[in-house]
Parts: C-alpha cells; structure tokens; sequence
C-alpha cells in the first residue's frame, strides 16, 4: 500500500520525467498536488462517506451541516447521492420510515408553488431541500406527537472532505483511523491528479492535459467497479398507488409511511 512520501516522490519523480524537489517541483508543491487529487477523487467518486444520526426535534425545519453540534466529525462536503432517511417512533414501539422516492429532495422555487411551507405550522415531512449547499431543511417545522411521545431522527449520509496528508507515512483514503484497502488500486490516481496540476508550472498543457484524462481514467474505472450489478428493474419515477398517512398534519405532500 504505498504512502504518502511513496506518492509525492518515486511516483511523481515517474510521471514527471525529474527528480526535481527543491527548484520547481518543490516537495512542498508536491504534497499539496497529492491531497488536491486526494480531495478531488473522493468528491467525483464518493468513495468516502458518513452516515451521521441527526436527532430531530418538534418545531425544528432546518439544520447547519457545517456545525460540529449536528456532524461532530466536522468533514461534510456534500449530501451523498444516497440521500437521507427520515425515521419517526414511539412509545409504543412503532417505527416508520420515509427514505428514496417517499422522502424525495425538492427545491426552494418548487416548495415556494406549495402553498403554506414557509408558516409555522408543524407537520411531518415530505421530503428535504438544502440550501446554499450545507443548510438542510424539512418540507415543515417537524410536527411530534406528544400524546404518543413521539421521537425523529434524520439518518444522512455525506460524503467527506478529507483532511490532508502530512506524515510521510500517511496512507490515502484513511477515516477515522482505518486505511480503506479496497481503495489500494486508486492511489495512483492521485499521482496523475498532481502531476497534471505540476506540468503548469513547466507551461505543458498537453503533458497536462495527458495525466488529467488519466486521473479521469481511474475516476470511471472507480464508478464502473461499483455500479450496480445484475438486472437493472424499470419502474415509474412516482408511485401512484402508495397511500398517504392521513391527517391533517401531512402538508401540501403527504408522505408515504412504509
């Protein structure tokens, strides 16, 4: 498994046709070029993620993900392509579940058409919005039972922005301590990601251009390995035939409960 020093030395000295460290291709400008592609691998394949509990309080609508009182790991980039799950229980022991098409993200402009989302009037949700990328947002101030003690939570999944290698003996792709060894055969993406941002500076732009097609290169044989294997199922984007939970607490959406 090679290391951080493996990447920004040997393997660049490679890509680069030079073992220059201390003129123009500085072992600092290395390092920095090896956790961009880093960063840049892991946001296009969303090979990193979290899945963070969001506890979900009645009358509460929105949340900052950038907060580390809502993600305590302090590392959220994006929501993943996964989505969140919304998941409502109580007293009595019954759980129900929105996640997928029942829990759908929707826009601002298109809850701006519903009537009624901007009140204060508390209802279960039926779906989520973000906003400016890290506020997310209920369709509804969350409305909770207090007859049956009712209880939320949000399970949300996001992908992480890894913070950047300084040890020399740094693996990639390391969470929370674990080096992620299925993610070995990728960390030559990131020497391909450094040298093409390392050949500007020698005013290459086809060397450049040549090592960004090989990082993208890794980056679809990342996505081609994890798509989803077997038989692909058609189905409707909206099922028709689900039925709401009732109440007048459902909003301009009611939600279909699993």
């Amino acid at each position: 498994m090679a290391s951080f020093v493996d990447l920004y030395d040997n393997a660049l000295h490679v890509e680069l046709g030079t073992n220059d460290t201390s003129v123009l291709f500085t072992t600092a400008r290395r390092k920095h070029a090896i956790n961009e592609g880093l960063r840049q691998f892991a946001d296009l394949t969303e090979c990193l993620t979290r899945q963070s509990t969001i506890a979900s309080t009645a009358g509460v609508q929105e949340f900052n993900l950038n907060s580390t009182t809502v993600l305590p790991a302090g590392d959220y980039l994006r929501v993943a392509s996964q989505g969140p799950i919304f998941q409502i229980s109580d007293s009595n022991g019954l759980q129900q579940t929105l996640a997928g098409d029942d829990f759908p993200q929707v826009s601002i402009p298109f809850l701006d058409n519903a009537s009624g989302w901007r009140s204060t009037e508390a209802a279960y949700p039926t779906g989520w919005y973000l906003r400016s990328g890290f506020i997310f947002g209920l369709t509804a101030p969350l409305y909770l039972s207090t007859s049956s003690t009712e209880t939320a939570q949000i399970l949300l999944p996001y992908v992480v922005n890894p913070s950047s290698m300084t040890a020399d003996t740094a693996v990639p792709y390391t969470l929370d301590g674990l080096s992620r060894a299925d993610l070995q055969p990728y960390h030559q993406a990131l020497v391909h990601y450094a040298a093409h941002d390392l050949e500007k500076l020698r005013k290459d732009m086809d060397a450049s251009d040549l090592q960004l097609k090989k990082f993208q290169g890794y980056i679809q044989r990342y996505l081609d390995a994890n798509r989803p294997k077997g038989n692909r199922v058609v189905r409707t984007a909206v099922s028709y035939f689900a039925r709401s939970r009732g109440g007048d607490r459902g909003g301009p959406l009611a939600p279909w409960w699993r």
